[in-house]
């Protein structure tokens, strides 16, 4: 594995426990970047005595299936090598996000996050930072400096900063009030005057700050989001300030009309069919509002051989298709194509997070118009989206 020094490291803050090395290596090279006291263990018997050792504040468990991660956990938590405060995460796959979720409410474990396909490398470092904040046997974890957070602007990075102290210090006030209200310093020790300050303090002192605080919480979300809008509008605003000044001005007439075209708002398409092939249910889902924002009518399906069922029975303009996919993958699925259709080929543009540059031209040759790496945004979809349908003209 990658950074095996922090990763083997001998007394660990947290701990992974998986079965197939391969599958772990892209979550433990994002944990290794976090946190140095790490350490991956493959699962085998000697398991509890090492966590009993090393008493680890997170642990990860990414074995081969959610019930064979909750037998393992329950089979440690049995032997009484987790019998302190600790935070447990599960690591699923999509298809059974649904599970560890139930898990994570039911109480099982404090957290889950879907590692297959890995998505959200920061969502992950999150887990990890609120499990060692929260524990009570963490003592070296430091926490995350603004050195180690990927640049998103200074102008960006400022309102968070003040934002975020804004929002402490008000609720820390608050907290303070509770405090001083409830202190048994506070009031004489008069039982008649006790018993009215308490019912005073419970039929409106308390819930006026609790009022107090749910809509100081409500107005700096709302202030933080209307900042953020502002600051996007005026990004679209600047750069289009710059495209005008980069036009020539020898021919106003053409500057004028490029102008209003980068102005105006993009045309509606007709009413074209397409298939989205995907069984990450979020990312299938977000493929299927953007496209139908903008007027495409949509079908769906979670595996190759349910597209090819569809594709038997219906007459589509477009394929998007997932690489990795139960029953039937992507590029067998792409091969079978024109068989269901009688010859006829469809435009297909790959849906892949993989990078493997022999496996997109394994793909392509069995015929590809384009492709989109994931996760992807709204203007890259509809990118490549248009550029195929409209080679299709």
């Amino acid at each position: 594995m990658a950074n095996r020094s922090k990763i083997a490291c001998r007394d660990p803050e947290v701990i992974m426990i998986y079965e197939n090395e391969e599958d772990v290596l892209g979550v433990a090279t994002i944990i290794a970047e976090q946190v140095e006291e790490y350490r991956t263990l493959p699962v085998n018997s000697k398991i509890g005595l090492i966590i009993n050792k090393c008493k680890p504040a997170v642990i990860l468990l990414a074995l081969s299936s959610i019930e064979r991660n909750i037998e393992l956990y329950n089979q440690i938590i049995e032997n009484k090598c987790l019998d302190y405060p600790h935070h447990s995460v599960l690591l699923c796959n999509n298809r059974e996000s649904a599970a560890a979720f139930r898990c994570c409410l039911k109480g099982l474990f404090d957290d889950y996050f879907v590692y297959q396909p890995l998505y959200e490398k920061l969502r992950l470092k999150m887990i990890v930072h609120n499990g060692l904040q929260s524990s009570q046997t963490s003592t070296r974890y430091a926490g995350i400096n603004d050195e180690e957070l990927e640049n998103i602007g200074e102008n960006l990075s400022s309102l968070i900063d003040q934002s975020g102290e804004c929002r402490q210090s008000l609720l820390g006030s608050i907290s303070s009030c509770k405090e001083v209200i409830n202190s048994p310093d506070s009031v004489e020790p008069d039982d008649v005057s006790r018993a009215i300050l308490a019912k005073i303090n419970k039929s409106h002192i308390e819930p006026m700050l609790a009022d107090l605080e749910s809509s100081i919480r409500e107005n700096l979300d709302s202030l933080i989001g209307q900042l953020l809008a502002q600051k996007n509008g005026l990004s679209t605003f600047e750069s289009r300030v710059a495209m005008i000044n980069d036009m020539s001005d020898s021919n106003p007439n053409q500057r004028a009309a490029r102008l209003q075209k980068e102005l105006a708002e993009p045309p509606l398409r007709g009413r074209e069919r397409i298939l989205v092939v995907e069984d990450n249910v979020l990312y299938r889902d977000m493929l299927v509002k953007v496209l139908n924002n903008e007027n495409f009518v949509v079908d769906v399906a979670d595996d190759g051989l349910s597209a090819l069922k569809k594709i038997k029975k219906n007459c589509y303009e477009l394929i998007l298709m997932d690489l990795f996919m139960p029953q039937l993958d992507g590029i067998n699925t792409t091969k079978q194509i024109k068989a269901v259709t009688g010859g006829k080929s469809l435009p297909v543009i790959a849906l892949t997070g993989n990078k493997n540059k022999e496996l997109i031209k394994k793909w392509a040759e069995q015929g590809l118009n384009g492709y989109l790496l994931k996760p992807s945004n709204k203007t890259e979809i509809l990118k490549a989206v248009n550029k195929v349908l409209d080679k299709k003209k």
